[in-house]
């Protein structure tokens, strides 16, 4: 006589789900295998091993919702086979069960994937599951040809005449499956991977199927966009600081120095970074007190020059005292020594113009017609309204200087910054001066009062 082996319906099926028990007589096997609910679509699995008692170390259950019977990719689906992960799973199956030691596997039709620690539940969506599988199809096919390349290639090496070397091919959805496990750290790479990718993107972009001049455009605002936010994080992270150094100027300098497309914005035409720390001139006859500019630039389309002197963020732009009445700042020391320097310089240029350029011909050709003369220094918000007033009347009163400030700099890369991203329109980050008063201003306005 056969000896019975299957699934057969508990007699304590009730009114909320039926119960059904796995029978095998010649394995000493009689457990639950399932429960399936009469009134929600839900049904739980009991895996079971080969020879009865529990398949799994940790896994006690697998639930399934919404499936309507017809169970996702990735799990068994016939009581005799045990229920749980199928083979093909096998390394997701151990990982789940030992490492992170999960007691009971949720699976859903729809919905968000969640990981419970405290009550060691997994839950999984169809979605997560089907990628999960292309991600193991795509390795065990990868290990397959591999093993498969490795083995032709070690036989080429013994019998170069008769076998020929393995042809390397690409396996379809290697570069997702691998992507998809990417933190998105740019340190996580190699120098061979960023080579690689290089290397792809260049290959790519000269294949019009696959990136057209609409999808370069946009790949291309999302670099730039990006990179201008990493310039706007340092740049931020300078002003940061609190002390006034020659030690924070020079950390400016390496800054303009090193995004030096900035000018740009600063000089407001087409220049370039002619020459950091450029002497000007001015040394007399026993070779000393010779000028030296922060920054010379050179307008990329005429070659006349201009000159930057910078101070920092720190430095007073009036004084903290009241120089008459109740409205009126006198310039600070810091602002009209870098406005006197700065036309130092351009007069010592000018007057020894001849041995800068003719005399000099590796330097590249320099003109000087009324070259521009531009100082950086101090903020805009470390002033009250009233030293604000007495800045402004300083400073557009300057016919050959410009004084531009730091957070001034800040706005004019922050709107940049939104051209890229097509946000015109929108306001910037950086307040108005009157309401951005720090807490130094203030002080400075009660020292006045």
């Amino acid at each position: 006589m056969r000896t019975f082996i299957g699934e057969k319906k508990h007699v304590t099926s009730d009114k909320e789900k039926h119960v059904y028990y796995y029978y095998d007589k010649s394995r000493e096997i009689e457990q639950i295998s399932r429960e399936v609910y009469k009134k929600r679509d839900e049904e739980i699995h009991h895996p079971r091993g080969y020879r009865g008692g529990p398949k799994y170390k940790n896994i006690k259950r697998f639930v399934y919702r919404g499936f309507e019977g017809k169970l996702p990719v990735g799990v068994l689906k016939k009581a005799r086979r045990g229920w749980g992960f199928t083979s093909a799973w096998k390394a997701f199956a151990k990982y789940v069960d030992e490492t992170i030691k999960v007691k009971e596997v949720v699976i859903v039709k729809t919905g968000l994937s969640v990981y419970n620690i405290q009550m060691s539940r997994l839950t999984l969506t169809a979605d997560s599951m089907a990628a999960i599988q292309r991600t193991l199809a795509n390795n065990k096919q990868k290990h397959a040809l591999e093993l498969a390349n490795n083995i032709t290639d070690l036989l080429h090496s013994f019998f170069p005449e008769q076998i020929a070397k393995s042809k390397r091919r690409y396996i379809p959805n290697s570069i997702s499956s691998s992507l998809s496990s990417w933190g998105n750290q740019l340190t996580e790479f190699s120098d061979a991977d960023k080579d690689a990718i290089r290397q792809l993107f260049e290959k790519l972009s000269l294949r019009g199927d696959l990136l057209n001049a609409s999808l370069l455009a946009e790949t291309k605002q999302v670099i730039d966009s990006r990179y201008l936010q990493e310039t706007l994080t340092k740049f931020n992270k300078i002003m940061e600081a609190d002390n006034d150094t020659p030690a924070l100027e020079k950390k400016w300098q390496v800054f303009l120095r090193d995004n030096s497309w900035i000018f740009n914005s600063i000089f407001a035409q087409p220049v370039i970074l002619h020459k950091e720390e450029a002497y000007v001139g001015g040394k007399n006859l026993d070779n000393r007190n010779g000028k030296v500019t922060d920054f010379l630039i050179k307008n990329s389309l005429s070659n006349n020059v201009a000159f930057l002197e910078i101070k920092t963020h720190k430095a007073e732009l009036v004084d903290s005292k009241l120089y008459r009445g109740n409205d009126v700042y006198g310039c600070s020391r810091d602002l009209a020594g870098a406005v006197v320097q700065v036309l130092n310089q351009r007069d010592n240029f000018q007057k020894e113009f001849h041995s800068h350029t003719y005399k000099n011909k590796s330097s590249g050709i320099l003109e000087t017609f009324n070259s521009k003369c531009v100082v950086l220094a101090g903020q805009v918000a470390d002033l009250d309204n009233g030293q604000l007033s007495s800045f402004e009347l300083f400073r557009n009163n300057s016919k050959d200087v410009e004084i531009l400030t730091f957070d001034e700099l800040c706005n004019k890369v922050e709107r940049i910054q939104q051209l890229v991203k097509g946000e015109t329109g929108k306001r910037t980050t950086s307040k108005p001066p009157s309401k951005n008063i720090t807490q130094a201003a203030k002080q400075k306005g009660r020292t006045a009062a």
